[in-house]
């Protein structure tokens, strides 16, 4: 993503500490990130495109990316966020801040002074914390013999205690 903003010019290398490289002491590559997206372009499925339109379409699958989470709390709960405001945060937030709030249908984005300091200060106050997810397909089957919990259930209940069963075995499975 930063590569795709440099080659944009909505990232000035210039004006970017040298954080990155293997050893995080080198600047930013203009021409690195350009070389890279050169070399996407030459795929059958960038279709000709220029590496601009290329780091322009990482852009918009990242802002849909971080778009859906949203739609997902709120649209898909049917509350209007037409009426809200976007908040961001973050160093990079207010890069894609507008483009998200477009998609969403969102008229008012919210750009808080501190919101880079802040992000990276909780980011500092966390615990550290690995979480991981495996895919899994496997069918289970559910009886009320294998219920651990002995509830008695009635149909509604005993379905709902399926699903959270069935969920349970998935994430709890080695």
């Amino acid at each position: 993503v930063t590569d795709a903003n440099v080659v944009l010019g909505r990232v000035i290398p210039e004006y970017s500490p040298s954080i990155f490289g293997p050893n995080e002491d080198e600047p930013l590559d203009l021409e690195g990130a350009r070389n890279a997206f050169a070399k996407l372009s030459q795929a059958k499925e960038a279709s000709g495109r220029s590496i601009e339109e290329l780091a322009y379409g990482f852009l918009q699958l990242v802002n849909q990316a971080m778009c859906r989470p949203i739609h997902n709390l709120t649209q898909m709960r049917g509350y209007d966020i037409s009426t809200h405001k976007l908040t961001c945060f973050g160093g990079a937030g207010p890069q894609h801040a507008c483009a998200m709030a477009k998609a969403l249908g969102i008229s008012r984005v919210f750009v808080h002074r501190y919101g880079g300091i802040l992000s990276v200060y909780g980011l500092s106050m966390t615990d550290a914390v690995s979480e991981e997810q495996k895919p899994a397909a496997e069918v289970y089957s559910y009886s009320k013999e294998e219920d651990t919990e002995g509830a008695a259930a009635d149909d509604a209940d005993s379905s709902l205690l399926v699903s959270r069963t069935e969920r349970f075995s998935v994430l709890t499975k080695k």
